[in-house]
């Protein structure tokens, strides 16, 4: 039963990466790893934090989707690893340097960490099997 509890946990630790990277909840972002993580995401980042802070002033508020989907778990007591396949969708905002956004799909290798009976992401490393460039889009500002 344990087991099952620990792999549902986890599933929720990386829904909420997904999740927060797209709702700009930065400093949620940044809380869900631990103290010395390894995150290879394309670019190499020493701390949640330093993942949060950059990926913010890269995207601003520009429209994001991220999804990670069929994760193969394996939890081994307090440390635990998973395959998450991965599709994203992400555009830059106006200004930006990147003249387009991209749409990618790949798959995240993770492995986690049970501190104090909560998990948190110890390591993530992105493969992307294919890029496709897209037009970046900006949302139309919001009728008041």
């Amino acid at each position: 039963m344990q087991r099952l509890v620990d792999v549902e946990d986890i599933r929720h630790v990386k829904a909420r990466y997904f999740r927060y990277l797209d709702s700009k909840q930065w400093s949620k972002l940044a809380a869900l790893f631990t103290a010395h993580p390894t995150i290879d995401v394309g670019a190499k980042y020493s701390s949640g934090k330093e993942l949060a802070e950059k990926t913010a002033a890269l995207l601003g508020d520009a429209p994001t989707a991220h999804q990670g989907f069929l994760p193969e778990i394996e939890v081994n007591g307090n440390r635990a690893t998973a395959i998450w396949a991965m599709e994203d969708y992400v555009s830059f905002p106006p200004g930006s340097s990147y003249k387009n956004g991209f749409h990618g799909y790949g798959e995240y290798h993770d492995t986690y960490q049970r501190i104090n009976g909560h998990w948190y992401i110890s390591s993530t490393v992105l493969s992307r099997f294919r890029v496709d460039t897209v037009p970046n889009w900006t949302p139309p500002a919001a009728q008041k």
